[in-house]
């Protein structure tokens, strides 16, 4: 009996075996594609901003998951999304303090070189801050192919800048694997970098070269993987979003078969819910494998695609997206940190700097829902340069306002606050402050645009029922923060009982109501001027003056040297319009924010609970 059974499931096998051999097909294999974005220079566990070791980011620990997942996974591609060579101090430190010599390279193009990075793709910020040729350091010295599918030089728009996509080669179970990989990046790139890329090169709509090159690399390739550094929306396709955040439009495309999201800084499987043909829990958009691994390290994307070759042509069974956290139990890899030793060291230096004293302690706790400490450290800021560069000439005799938003404001996270202590203040604690490399950049606007600027702004807020009772949650969660910008030298208030586009009311400048026969100066920064966060006056105007290499970080770092002590307590110039509500009113915030309340006697704030992330949720009054 044992003997025939063991003969029947033989004669089984071997007839199993001849029909997979005569249907041309091997047994299926797994790829697991892994991915980083918005990396920003973010090689080691640390803060450079708050000056302290921070466990949960940093290219050094997202290294060891790297390791980790190759020991397991046979067949491997990994990529990065763009975004990867500016960001943080240190990365600053490579382009200004003590720039890279020339034939350098910068820090985390050698790392990614040693973790053996297959490809990456330009993100925004490659070519948006500083001159070319600091993205053209970074290319020549990767020995991984950078792409870009709609980067196009301007004397010659048929001519790429970098290569639009590469077909990689995998041998997957002694065959060969033909991958395609395209990128794209954000259009807008060419306002928001105007001055180092106007007349160098073109930046195409990312859907139009999409529709154009993915047909052209799915017949070059068995598979392919869209490196979209674009985050996802699905707001109407022509609109300002949508152009710079495309990937829910790339995702319909026919032919592809993985894509990588970034630039929204989010986490997708996880974020993004109920989107139509979003599918948050499995990871896909229109069915297509998609990931978003956050920033900074703070994790790791991975597709794993189940495939098979059958009658010469490889195909995708099935897929699995993850994000992999990094977190404090994750280990830095040495040969991160050996890279990165000497760079990190002299940042922590430079970081280190003491520039003057500050009586206040400045907070974004508040930003969002009150005129704060950290807005009005950058509008005074701003407003005393403005003051000195227009004291004479042209524009001399127009009125003088400036525009900030708190960069970091929770973002849904108890720890992405600014918060600067009062008393001696440093180079760090000004870039805790102001934590991109902007451009300053100055504005010529009417009253009716900047209430058309405000409007954008308080699109910070969900909007009120002053009749229903409970709890009503008073800040959009889709709105990002840097985008509330607060407008200094004005007097308005916020109405968030009114939908979209009617909230800015009682807006006067020396008491006269703002008309559109009134002419300001703005001072804000290169990102927004070039229409960065679809504001209208500055998507249609282009900036009056905007001197390359002056930077809001450093204006800010020269006015608290020239005071020597700094007290930015805010003007309340702004207010949310008073009302009587059924309800509550509520917002999240730090959960410590009931101590910064009490020191500086801020009434009408208590706080409810600590919700399921950690943060503090607080019962705003909103009567006066």
């Amino acid at each position: 009996m044992f003997k025939r059974r063991n003969i029947s499931i033989s004669l089984t096998l071997t007839l199993v075996l001849l029909l997979t051999i005569s249907l041309g097909a091997i047994a299926a294999e797994k790829l697991t594609i892994m991915a980083t974005t918005d990396m920003h220079q973010y090689l080691m566990p640390y803060d450079y901003m708050a000056n302290e070791p921070n466990e949960e980011v940093g290219f050094s620990k997202t290294y060891t998951k790297i390791k980790e997942i190759r020991s397991e996974s046979e067949n491997t591609l990994l990529v990065d999304n763009g975004d990867f060579i500016q960001g943080s101090l240190l990365g600053l430190h490579e382009y200004q303090i003590d720039p890279l010599e020339e034939g350098e390279t910068q820090s985390i193009v050698k790392a990614y070189n040693m973790a053996g990075f297959d490809v990456s793709t330009i993100g925004n910020h490659e070519l948006q801050d500083y001159p070319m040729d600091f993205f053209e350091k970074a290319n020549a010295g990767a020995k991984f192919p950078i792409v870009s599918g709609n980067v196009v030089m301007a004397d010659n728009e048929s001519e790429y800048y970098v290569d639009p996509y590469v077909i990689l080669d995998k041998e997957i179970n002694g065959e060969n694997l033909k991958i395609g990989v395209i990128g794209f990046v954000p259009p807008q790139t060419m306002r928001w970098g105007k001055d180092n890329l106007e007349g160098n090169v073109v930046i195409k709509d990312i859907l139009p070269k999409a529709k154009e090159l993915i047909p052209e690399v799915a017949k070059k390739s068995d598979l392919v993987v869209v490196l979209s550094h674009s985050g996802l929306t699905s707001a109407p396709k022509d609109s300002y979003d949508a152009r710079e955040n495309a990937s829910y439009y790339i995702a319909q495309i026919d032919g592809i078969d993985a894509m990588i999201m970034g630039h929204h800084h989010g986490e997708f499987p996880g974020g993004y819910k109920d989107i139509e043909n979003v599918d948050s829990e499995k990871g896909t958009i229109f069915g297509v494998p998609s990931v978003m691994a956050g920033s900074w390290g703070s994790a790791l994307g991975v597709i794993d695609l189940e495939i098979e070759k059958q009658n010469g042509e490889w195909n995708v069974i099935s897929s699995n997206v993850r994000i992999e956290k990094i977190t404090k139990e994750t280990q830095s890899s040495a040969e991160v940190e050996a890279i990165a030793k000497d760079r990190h060291q002299a940042t922590i230096d430079y970081v280190e700097t003491p520039i003057g004293e500050t009586e206040r302690e400045i907070t974004s706790y508040l930003a969002r829902v009150q005129d704060s400490s950290v807005t009005q450290i950058v509008n005074k800021a701003q407003m005393w340069w403005a003051e000195d560069v227009f004291s004479s000439g042209e524009y001399s005799d127009l009125p003088i306002l400036s525009a900030a938003a708190p960069f970091q404001a929770g973002r849904e996270d108890a720890s992405y606050f600014t918060e600067v202590d009062s008393g001696d203040m440093t180079i760090g604690d000004v870039t805790d402050i102001y934590i991109y490399d902007n451009e300053i950049a100055v504005m010529q606007l009417n009253g009716a645009q900047v209430i058309q600027w405000l409007e954008r702004s308080a699109e910070n807020y969900n909007q009120i029922d002053p009749d229903a009772s409970g709890e009503q949650e008073l800040l959009n969660p889709e709105f990002s923060a840097y985008n509330y910008d607060v407008i200094e030298g004005i007097e308005y208030q916020v109405d968030v009982t009114k939908p979209k586009g009617e909230r800015i009311v009682n807006a006067t400048y020396n008491g006269d109501p703002l008309t559109e026969d009134m002419e300001f100066l703005i001072v804000t920064n290169g990102y927004r001027a070039g229409g960065g966060g679809n504001f209208k006056p500055c998507v249609e105007e282009d900036p009056v003056y905007a001197p390359s290499g002056v930077t809001n970080r450093g204006i800010i770092i020269d006015y608290i040297q020239a005071k020597g002590t700094v007290n930015p307590t805010p003007t309340y110039n702004w207010s949310i319009k008073p009302f009587e509500p059924a309800g509550t009113v509520t917002f999240r915030s730090h959960p410590e924010v009931m101590e910064y309340v009490n020191e500086y006697d801020i009434p009408g704030i208590e706080k409810l609970r600590t919700d399921e992330n950690g943060m503090g949720v607080y019962d705003l009054d909103v009567t006066n």
